[in-house]
């Protein structure tokens, strides 16, 4: 996750992470990325229109919440 940062393309990501163990595009333009740790601890990666919007651990914005579920994401 270190080698990530808000700006970067879909293609630079799998470059940095490889590939994800899952993907979901819940709405228009928006599209998850999902990966797990060898400790088994969830990371994911919102791309907005192709690139890096947030990203961090599964619960990172919602303590309970895993983002990448929510399928009611609205985009502004």
């Amino acid at each position: 996750m270190n080698r990530l940062s808000v700006g970067m393309t879909k293609s630079e990501v799998l470059d940095a992470m490889g590939r994800p163990s899952s993907t979901s595009a819940p709405g228009k333009g928006v599209e998850f990325l999902r990966y797990r740790a060898f400790n088994h601890v969830g990371y994911f990666v919102r791309l907005v229109d192709g690139r890096v919007d947030s990203y961090g651990e599964m619960g990172d914005f919602d303590s309970i919440k895993d983002p990448t579920l929510d399928l009611n994401i609205k985009n502004q």
